[in-house]
């Protein structure tokens, strides 16, 4: 198919910076007349192209089949039929507003309602270590016991020494050396005393036990008692000692034990009968406790005066003490017995007599002497040789160390899954020593078990002897003791190798043997499968139900092996990453101290690693921050090898030898933990400055990374938050310049929001996370210790200030937020200036109000408009100061400039999202306070009191909440009947609610002629007065209603009189004085330092911002794993699926109807209903059956169509009489978002519109701010909306000379497009799929074509004059079919276009007596139109004499009341349904028998 050359589909690059103001609408218009001619070739060549196309059979010279599947409109088929654009259409597809910004408008997520996600006390921060040790045997070797009967042969060894090889002094000698060596080895922990007594007499026993808990003061004593050598312990409580002579057993009580050793104690008893000890001490330490209790609530009383022995001496002995309490009840002590109290501790040769000791203090040896007991197999293994195994405990190279290695790990697992949490950290993470004897208790359990003994604690733990890691343990005992021969042997051959030692005496140590060759061992692969498995829970475990992983303790272990610590690391990272509650578990499993100890690793594979860990631990807990301040190791580091250093070189940009993946990104977390470190920590701030993070943040400010562009600036916001000489350092380098730069040129939201609050810190506010710091300090303020003069800071504060104005109309909520909190910081320095800009601005509305009343009064048809060139004044005179020689220090640049800041606040009270308008409110409540409390409160009195009349009364409510849902206008099922009246709720009443509603103009609007002030495609929506005229709009009522709040504010009423003139000197000679009061108030603020500086109790401002706080959770949130839609198997993800099937199934289905559309009738009725009001707009969902119709009090109502119910009503947010003038939907193809667009020029975007109990405001912005004024003759359209699926775009018109594009990835426009037109407009179509073709209908009749591709002068490409005589209702471009242009307008003219052509295809006379609505179906070769007497024709684009259908739809009225033309109506997307809605009801009809033909 031919085509002219200027519509080739070739991608023209988009012009957003190359625009002109077109504010001559006149001479726009006589410079296109001129290229007209210019254009006139251009035209002949495509009317030649027409003519040489074979000839129409429906006069259509570009229509060439009935079937209308080969062509397609406006030359749009080769561009896309092409290979690649296809290509690029099926793999692109983009949601918008579905970024974590948009979840609750960029506010920090309220705090988790799962107990798993709050933080927890993993520092173990009342941990009691084991100070002093009491270590008693009791043998008497040679002298068994009477009531124990010993087997023979029977177990003898203790402490692995046999007590009948060497003489009995020598033996007992050995036997406790060993114990004690075995004690010492326990836990390597030199500050424990052990005090080994070897058959004490029963006179020494309190000796030892006292001397113990003084050793030991608050801290733990350890109590070890060994009785093979005496009687069991009696159930009525008493242990045996000896006599001095051994002649006799002598019984101690268990109670004085336990006052002896006091608390905090842990007790070990290695007898017989163990479990007696047990019971009675735990019955003993609460009556102990008791008694303790009641001997503090009654101490005795002080003897009397006087009394005391003769000769006036002291009394002999003193008065009782009050007795102490311990930190630690005695009920808490800690108890590990070998047996139960009926049983007797095992006899097996094989076993060592002190079997429980063994497991407890020697658990290597017992456990391998275990396993080769129960070997199944023959070995030439011998019990002795088990001995002999080469290595050290705490060489992990060696075998035994491994095998030590191992066993940690292993029992650590079992208690972590076995336990609960507070108990694991209390007896495994609180003390070494306790730690290592819970691990041996363990093992312990496992083989007195099997040998019929029961050891018991107290506290209870479950039964962990036949827990399955014990067979992991048992395989790595195998594999080691396979090797034990051939180790032995090389040991034996080493040894030869070495000189003949001499003889030793029997007790005297061989010297120590130089270090030997390698053992040719294979190292086990335990660590490595737990790896394994580990890996493989994260990738296919129950993560959605947050088990903890049973291998994260050996994760931990496998940190100290160098082979296997990168993996580990790397597995550590992803569990972490399922977020903060996978962060408590492995901060209380001791993951902390292993990944701070790390930092000083110089290994480069473990930087990004550990960087990732520890902004995943800092986004939890901040103050980890503290632990990478410190100078811990070694103590003698300076302050620049601190740990954090680590992050700082890397965040470096001189450091580019980086072998880091990503390096942009992992600097952003650089960034990030430095910008922790530096939060509410001063030491951190002088670190980071005196490291040169600044310099390196300021350098990453131009990154490619917006990650690591957004964290860059938060640090920067960080360290000069409350730090002068980092605010001196930023202005010096233009830091502030440069920020406020970026605001200006960024396009990312996210950085631009940290850009607003970096600048907000630097103005004053408080970066801090504490709720009790609720303010900082400004530049303007700051001490001489930043290095600023008094003027170099006023310079700054306001040009940062006027730098950031230009956000007041950012699409993003964030953005906004946070200029409020910048400008509430200005407030607070600059209270008089502010005061003054409110008493000039108040005078100024008041006027303005005085003169619309006047010229209402007197008929004049013309107001008194708001001066065009205000804004521009406004600039000019800005200019003029600031390059004065004054500069900033102008008195009348710093007048123009606060007045610029007042009036931004307070259009920033009518932001549509609420949480800005009430800060924004907030602060305007205060200027407005302190007006009324200055010495302009009586002038501003006698302002008000010069208000007109109108202003007593009230015309506009404040707005509801955006989302107010309406629950009692819901019905479940059926059709539903109008609420008796719902309401409306409002916001929270503030005095500038009302003010809120303001604009810059504030006037009041013409007396409308037909189609009306506020037409939306032809229906009036003003409200009307009783006289039949129209009601002011918008700007005049809040005008009136400001001042009747203010006049309540100032206590007095109107003046209904004329209002007295206030003395003009007066005036002057107080703002002189509110000025002077600002300096001087600055001047002593500068004097003070800002440690010296207490928040006084009655300030207010400046606001606080939120932004760091959701920043920060970006690193509590999932970054490894794909989200949930995206994770083949998950619920969402088949949702998702499910849904796209459905939508291409009803594509399929509708598609195969377009031709039976086009001559069919549709008059047929499937759904009624009743609306609360009269609805101005009405959508289709393209693939749920939803209908949403929007009325003129801003109300939305959601139906379900296929099942005739209501199923939701919420409100819009705007006030009661700014009507929804747009509605469209976003993300059909997902989860769909609800977009309105209000004549106030506000944008709402609603998620889950359709559930009562979970629609919420996505994200709103200020569509269209500059809404220029209007002649009489001129009439309004509201705001116009289109939206690009595609793109990613909104195209949005109204009452102004552009077409605006907003770019909805960025939220930023994107680009106007001057439309060159006298009127407003009143429709706007697109070319949805490709997006550069823009058509517009106008008010007065005219309808032009734009290319988005073109530069702006030139970017009309067609004009289409004269085909219309009214004001055009719709212009619409079909997104499928054939692409079909239609426009029509209210004289009932109906074009079809061809934008190639210079006239309509087509042109036919809907409606002699006017049409009300056109609606065009988006496929079928279908549109529909409505007269004013509500007969709706359906009309074939194939045909164009009569209508294929044609029928009345005819609302239920009362007796009396006047029919009301039709307001809206709407084909849906696909299905072959009409939605007409006239009066207060909305009706849905389809096309004949199209249910049937549907399910078929």
């Amino acid at each position: 198919m031919d085509r002219p050359a200027d519509f080739d589909g070739s991608q023209r690059p988009i012009s957003v910076n190359d625009e002109e103001d077109y504010t001559d609408s006149d001479q726009d218009s006589q410079d296109y007349d001129d290229e007209e001619e210019e254009e006139e070739e251009h035209q002949q060549q495509q009317q030649q192209l027409a003519r040489q196309r074979p000839p129409p059979t429906n006069g259509d010279p570009y229509y060439d089949d009935e079937d209308g599947d080969q062509w397609v409109r406006h030359g749009f088929a080769e561009a896309y039929s092409s290979e690649e654009y296809l290509k690029a259409l099926e793999k692109s597809y983009f949601l918008y507003w579905t970024d974590p910004r948009h979840e609750h408008s960029g506010l920090p997520k309220p705090p988790s309602s799962n107990p798993a996600d709050h933080k927890i006390d993993w520092r173990n921060r009342d941990r009691i270590r084991t100070a002093a040790a009491v270590l008693v045997i009791c043998l008497r070797i040679g002298y068994d016991p009477p009531d124990v009967i010993k087997t023979d042969p029977c177990a003898k060894l203790e402490c692995w020494v046999d007590p009948y090889s060497l003489p009995k002094d020598k033996a007992m000698d050995r036997i406790g050396r060993n114990l004690q060596h075995q004690f010492e080895a326990l836990a390597a922990t030199p500050k424990t005393k052990y005090k080994l007594y070897l058959d004490p007499p029963i006179e020494e026993a309190r000796k030892f036990c006292t001397t113990a808990r003084k050793t030991a003061k608050n801290e733990r004593v350890l109590f070890y008692y060994n009785g093979h050598g005496v009687p069991k312990p009696t159930t009525s409580g008493e242990l045996w000692l000896f006599n001095k002579q051994y002649t006799q057993y002598i019984p101690v009580s268990l109670a004085e034990v336990i006052a002896w050793l006091g608390s905090p104690t842990i007790m070990l008893w290695d007898c017989s009968a163990a479990g007696n000890i047990v019971t009675k001490v735990q019955e003993f330490s609460i009556k102990r406790d008791a008694d303790l209790a009641r001997d503090a609530a009654n101490p005795p009383p002080p003897p009397p005066p006087g009394t005391g022995v003769p000769n006036g001496l002291p009394p002999a002995e003193p008065a009782p003490e009050k007795p102490q309490i311990p930190t630690i009840p005695f009920r808490d002590t800690i108890q590990l017995a070998a047996c139960l109290g009926h049983e007797t501790l095992p006899m097996n040769p094989d076993l060592p007599a002190d079997l429980f000791t063994c497991c407890l203090t020697s658990p290597i040896e017992i456990a391998l002497r275990f396993f080769l007991l129960r070997h199944p197999l023959k070995t030439n293994l011998t019990l002795e040789m088990l001995l002999e195994l080469p290595g050290k405990l705490n060489d992990r190279r060696t075998p035994l160390g491994e095998l030590t290695w191992i066993f940690t790990a292993v029992t650590d697992t079992i208690a972590w899954n076995t336990l609960p949490r507070e108990l694991f950290q209390k007896l495994f993470r609180h003390d070494l020593v306790v730690a290592a004897l819970f691990r041996g208790f363990l093992l312990a359990e496992r083989i007195m078990r099997f040998y019929e003994c029961t050891p018991i604690s107290v506290p209870a733990l479950p039964q962990t002897h036949n827990h399955p890691l014990w067979d992991s343990w048992d395989l790595a005992v195998d594999m080691c003791l396979s090797q034990l021969t051939k180790l032995l042997d090389a040991d034996r051959a080493w040894k030869a190798t070495l000189p003949v030692q001499p003889l030793l005496m029997p007790d005297q140590a061989p010297p120590p043997l130089p270090p030997g060759p390698p053992l040719p061992y294979t190292h086990s692969t335990f660590f490595a499968e737990q790896l394994t498995a580990f890996e493989i829970w994260l990738e296919q475990g129950a993560v959605p139900r947050r088990k903890n992983p049973q291998q994260l303790p050996v994760v931990l272990q496998v940190l100290l092996s160098q082979a296997h610590r990168l993996k580990a690391l790397i597995l550590l990272c992803k569990f972490l990453d399922l977020g903060p509650w996978a962060v408590n578990v492995a901060l209380s499993i001791g993951i902390f101290a292993y990944v701070l100890r790390l930092l000083q690793a110089p290994a480069a594979e473990l930087k990004p690693v550990l960087i990732y860990i520890w902004a995943r631990i800092l986004a939890v807990y901040e103050n980890c921050k503290e632990d990478l301040l410190k100078q811990s190791y070694p103590p003698t580091r300076g302050i620049d090898q601190a740990p954090y250093h680590y992050f700082v070189s890397i965040l470096a940009p001189s450091t580019n030898h980086l072998i880091i993946p990503n390096v942009s990104e992992h600097r952003a977390m650089c960034a990030f933990i430095l910008s922790v470190c530096c939060r509410d920590y001063n030491p951190g701030r002088a670190a980071c400055l005196r490291s040169n993070v600044f310099e390196s943040c300021v350098v990453h400010l131009r990154d490619e990374d917006p990650l690591l562009r957004q964290w860059s600036t938060l640090c920067i916001a960080q360290i000069w938050d409350e730090f002068e000489e980092a605010k001196g350092l930023g202005v010096r380098t233009r830091v502030h310049e440069l920020l406020c730069s970026i605001l200006a040129t960024e396009t990312v939201p996210e950085v631009r929001a940290s850009v607003m609050y970096a600048l907000s810190t630097l103005l004053g506010a408080s970066g801090s996370s504490s709720a009790s710091k609720r303010f900082g300090r400004s530049i303007a303020c700051c001490s001489p210790n930043s290095g600023l003069t008094p003027q170099e800071q006023l310079d700054v504060e306001l040009g940062v200030a006027m730098a950031a104005l230009k956000s007041a109309t950012d699409g993003s909520p964030p953005v906004r937020r946070e200029l409020v909190v910048l400008l509430s910081s200005i407030v607070n320095e600059h209270q008089g200036q502010f005061i003054i800009a409110a008493y000039r601005s108040l005078v100024e509305r008041v006027s303005r109000a005085a003169a619309a009343a006047a010229s209402s009064g007197s008929g004049d048809a013309t107001p008194q408009l708001f001066p065009e060139d205000f804004v521009s004044s406004i600039a000019a005179s800005l200019n003029a100061a600031a390059e004065s020689d004054e500069g900033p220090a102008n008195p009348a640049f710093q007048a123009a400039l606060f007045s610029c800041i007042y009036k931004t606040l307070f259009d920033l009270t009518t932001d549509p999202s609420p949480d800005i308008a009430q800060m924004a409110s907030h602060s305007l409540d205060y200027i407005i306070g302190l007006l009324f409390a200055s010495p302009l409160g009586p002038a501003a009195r006698q302002a008000l009191s010069a208000a007109p009349t109108s202003a007593s009364s009230a015309r506009i409510k404040p707005p509801p909440q955006p989302g107010t849902v309406h629950r009692d206008s819901l019905i479940v099922q059926g059709t539903p009947a109008k609420p008796n009246g719902a309401a409306h709720p409002g916001r929270t009443a503030t005095i500038m609610k009302s003010i809120a509603n303001l604009t810059t103009s504030a006037l009041p609007e013409p007396t409308p002629v037909p189609p009306s002030s506020l037409r939306l495609n032809g229906k009036m929506s003003g409200a009307q007065s009783p006289n039949g005229s129209v009601s002011p709009g918008l700007h005049s009522s809040a005008s009136t209603d400001s001042l009747r709040h203010l006049q309540s504010r100032a206590g007095k009423p109107a003046s209904k009189g004329k209002a007295t003139v206030a003395d003009p000197a007066a005036i002057e000679a107080a703002i002189a004085a509110l000025i002077t009061s600002d300096d001087e108030r600055l001047r002593k603020r500068r004097g003070v330092t800002i440690w010296g500086m207490d928040e006084p109790a009655d300030q207010v401002l400046p606001l606080k911002g939120a932004f760091y706080d959701f920043a920060l959770e970006y690193y509590k949130e999932s970054q490894m794993r794909a989200t949930e839609t995206d994770e083949p198997g998950s619920v969402a993800h088949n949702v998702r699926v499910w849904r796209r099937a459905r939508n291409e199934s009803i594509i399929i289905k509708t598609q195969l109807m377009k031709g039976t559309a086009a001559r069919s009738k549709w008059d047929e009725q499937i759904g009624f209903y009743a609306n609360d009001a009269q609805p101005n707009r009405i959508m289709f969902h393209q693939f749920e059956p939803h209908v949403v119709a929007a009325d003129d009090r801003g109300v939305l109502t959601v139906y379900d169509w296929e099942a005739n119910m209501r199923i939701n009503r919420f409100t819009n947010g705007s006030p009661n009489s700014v009507p929804i003038s747009t509605v469209r939907f976003v993300n059909e193809d997902d989860v769909a978002l609800l977009l309105t667009g209000s004549a106030d020029g506000h944008v709402r975007l609603f998620r889950k519109y359709e559930s009562p109990s979970e629609v919420e405001l996505a994200s709103s912005f200020h569509g269209i701010s500059e809404t220029l004024p209007t002649s009489t003759k001129a009439q309004d359209a509201g705001l116009v909306l289109e939206w690009q699926q595609g793109r990613g775009h909104i195209l949005m018109g109204g009452n102004v000379k552009y077409i605006r594009v907003w770019d909805a990835t960025r939220e930023l426009v994107l680009q106007d497009l001057p439309t060159r037109a006298n009127s407003c407009l009143t429709s706007l179509t697109c070319d949805q799929v490709a997006g550069n073709i823009l058509v517009a209908g106008f008010g007065d009749g005219n309808v032009k074509v734009y290319d988005r591709r073109i530069q702006p002068r030139d970017n009309m490409i067609r004009n289409y004059k004269g085909n219309h005589h009214a004001w055009v209702v719709n212009v619409h471009m079909q997104r499928g079919g054939n692409r079909e242009l239609l426009s029509g307008s209210l004289a009932g003219e109906v074009c079809l276009w061809d934008i190639r052509l210079t006239e309509p295809i087509r042109t036919l006379q809907a409606h002699q007596g006017g049409m009300a609505q056109m609606a065009v179906h988006e496929h079928a070769p279908v549109f529909a139109t409505s007269s004013a007497l509500n007969v709706v024709k359906v009309w074939s684009m194939n045909e164009e004499l009569e209508p294929i259908s044609k029928f009345r739809n005819s609302p239920a009225v009362f007796m009396g009341q006047k029919q009301s033309p039709m307001s809206s109506m709407a084909f849906h997307p696909h299905h072959m349904v009409l939605g007409c809605a006239s009066g207060e009801q909305l009706d849905v009809f389809q096309m004949s028998h199209y249910t049937q033909w549907f399910k078929k």
